[in-house]
């Protein structure tokens, strides 16, 4: 058999792909032995699944900077309820209406809208510590409230931090468009 490129010369070897006869020069020029168009086949094919994998890598990313917007806006909404809800509360109790002004009830309403985040951060921090080692109803009861508690002192620098932390994940998806 001759060498598919160099017809005046014996064939040593083959083409592991397409079994096309390769000379002693041609069959040393790649590993595993390839004639060159089956090398550059390859080569094509490698560079269409890195091409592949990276854009795959950059959706992954795109999802994962939309659900850190689309969580804050959840947890926004949610926020308004229970700041608004905090408030109804507050009203309908008579020491709280005598005295409360504008800026009362904002900044009721803000404690409330941030206790969601501050509840959204303890849980998070739960997840480290084992507490389900405790299995008493007054157990729940007492971590309950003082976890209602800590929301509300946690809950701004949380919200602060997760407001940041979308506004760069917005102008990151923006950069990527």
């Amino acid at each position: 058999m001759k060498c598919f490129n160099h017809i005046e010369r014996e064939a040593v070897a083959t083409c592991q792909r397409c079994g096309k006869g390769l000379c002693k020069e041609c069959a040393e020029k790649y590993t595993p032995c390839m004639c060159d168009a089956c090398a550059a086949q390859v080569r094509r094919n490698q560079q269409q699944q890195a091409k592949n994998k990276e854009e795959e890598r950059k959706q992954k990313y795109k999802d994962a900077l939309a659900d850190t917007r689309s969580e804050f806006i959840t947890t926004s909404v949610i926020g308004v309820i229970v700041g608004v809800l905090f408030v109804w509360l507050l009203s309908r109790t008579n020491s709280f209406k005598a005295e409360a002004g504008l800026v009362d009830y904002v900044f009721d309403f803000f404690i409330g809208f941030c206790a969601v985040f501050g509840w959204k951060f303890l849980t998070y921090l739960q997840s480290f510590i084992p507490v389900s080692l405790f299995g008493t109803f007054w157990f729940w009861g007492i971590y309950t409230g003082v976890k209602a508690l800590l929301s509300a002192i946690v809950g701004i620098p949380a919200f602060i931090y997760q407001l940041v932390k979308t506004i760069l994940t917005q102008r990151k998806m923006n950069k990527l468009k």
